[in-house]
């Protein structure tokens, strides 16, 4: 499957050049100083700024200057989507499947609920009448299936969560 990135005009022209894409990879690694890339790619230290510089006005790279006195550079989740596009469907997944996992546990205690509240007012019921079992079927047969449909929505989404979460364990253990 062809994986398709959107880049804008900046990003592009920004990733037009060896160096900067050198200095992406590097980046990747882990964050760096400006002496550390230098280093790392023996380019000068003012080639290497005018390429950072290049790389943060695309959004690729970003500038983090702490209270000491190195300033660090490292990628933005722009420049990470960049390097690793895979990691986007990985997330993607997983959110979704948290998702699911969420509505799935809402409509089991739906379903639960409904079925207390359902005992509860047989309960009351056959309290009430002495004991005789006179409900309404309409009633029975409301509850009974807003029951079983909320039990059958909470199922679905268990089921669409766990695929969703197979596909991403699916994807993260094919990227490496």
């Amino acid at each position: 499957m062809d994986e398709k990135i959107t880049l804008d005009r900046k990003s592009f022209m920004a990733l037009a050049s060896e160096s900067r894409i050198e200095l992406l990879k590097k980046l990747d690694e882990r964050r760096m100083t400006l002496s550390e890339l230098s280093r790392e790619l023996n380019m000068s230290k003012p080639a290497v700024l005018k390429h950072l510089d290049k790389l943060i006005e695309a959004g690729l790279v970003k500038k983090n200057e702490d209270k000491r006195k190195w300033i660090y550079y490292s990628l933005t989740f722009k420049g990470k989507n960049i390097l690793h596009p895979e990691r986007v469907k990985i997330i993607l997944l997983l959110s979704s499947s948290i998702v699911s996992i969420v509505g799935a546990i809402a409509m089991l205690w739906k379903y639960i609920h409904e079925k207390a509240v359902y005992a509860a007012q047989n309960i009351s019921n056959n309290v009430t009448y002495g004991g005789n079992i006179t409900t309404d079927a309409s009633i029975h047969s409301f509850y009974y299936t807003s029951n079983t449909e909320f039990f059958n929505i909470s199922l679905a989404l268990a089921i669409i969560a766990a695929i969703l979460f197979s596909l991403a364990i699916i994807f993260y253990c094919n990227k490496k």
